[in-house]
């Protein structure tokens, strides 16, 4: 018989290496926003997470006697974050890990306690008997083929999400009162360079539609564009020298003047809002 440390053991790894395939597929280092992490953090945080997960994972399936603590360890710096985002008066989260679901906080700590849990029971590891270890190898490989396979359909869940994102009214809410003057030079802003074509883009702390949005501005900066995101707890006085009435609010700024704005919610808005300031350019040019 496989001990009960054994199937901890594999449990524990399959779990690290499922949450790890879920955020190669999302990629979305925002996610760490809630938690209280730097914008400057995230990107490295949340892939150095991301490794983490993965190679643990790994090591608990193939049997390094380490790997047990090292989940454990990752167990708690689960449940740390997990009760600093609450302190910080977050109720709701979408972790990332096993598909994008909003769940409550407390919630997800009792799911990260009995994660650390399991983890905790595969460290009293015993020898795996001979004669069981070809059938553990078999269902080790079964368990990483599973997961591949579950990588795949997630990247495809991701590319079905961006063509939602596209969905919807199309055209951006344009008010004169709210945001900059359009053909107005733009307001000061770091990193905001004042040549060529610029998008500026408002999200807030806790916004559920800026979270939505996210991997539609990640896809336009990995089209080229320069995109600028600024995050009202960074940056409040930025907010309000752009008179940014709400969030997702985004700016299309030209040669450091203003051509387009608008509260945006798809990735078709904004689009259509930076078609929308590059036509306007190109009449004033005419």
């Amino acid at each position: 018989m496989v001990d009960i440390d054994t199937f901890a053991r594999v449990g524990t790894g399959i779990v690290l290496i499922w949450a790890a395939a879920a955020k190669v597929s999302s990629r979305e280092p925002d996610r760490l926003e809630p938690y209280g992490i730097p914008a400057a953090l995230r990107r490295p945080g949340y892939f150095g997470l991301l490794l983490a997960e993965g190679v643990v994972g790994v090591a608990l399936l193939v049997g390094l006697p380490k790997a047990p603590l090292a989940a454990v360890a990752l167990g708690v710096l689960f449940i740390a974050a997990l009760l600093r985002a609450r302190a910080r008066g977050v109720h709701r989260l979408d972790c990332g890990c096993f598909g994008s679901k909003e769940r409550r906080v407390e919630t997800l700590i009792v799911r990260a306690l009995g994660f650390t849990a399991l983890a905790a029971i595969s460290a009293f590891e015993t020898p795996l008997p001979t004669r069981n270890t070809l059938i553990f190898i078999a269902l080790a490989a079964l368990t990483i083929a599973v997961v591949m396979l579950g990588t795949l359909v997630l990247a495809l869940y991701r590319q079905v999400g961006i063509l939602t994102l596209r969905m919807g009214p199309g055209v951006a809410l344009e008010l004169a009162e709210e945001g900059p003057s359009i053909a107005t030079p733009a307001p000061d802003l770091d990193v905001l360079v004042g040549t060529g074509h610029e998008l500026v883009v408002f999200f807030s702390e806790g916004c559920r539609l800026c979270r939505q949005l996210a991997p539609a501005v990640r896809a336009l900066a990995s089209e080229g564009l320069p995109v600028r995101v600024v995050y009202e707890n960074e940056e409040p006085k930025a907010f309000g020298r752009w008179n940014v009435p709400g969030t997702p609010f985004a700016v299309h700024v030209v040669d450091g003047t203003v051509a387009a704005k608008g509260t945006v919610n798809t990735l078709e808005q904004l689009e259509t809002l930076i078609a929308v300031g590059e036509a306007r350019v190109e009449r004033a040019a005419a």
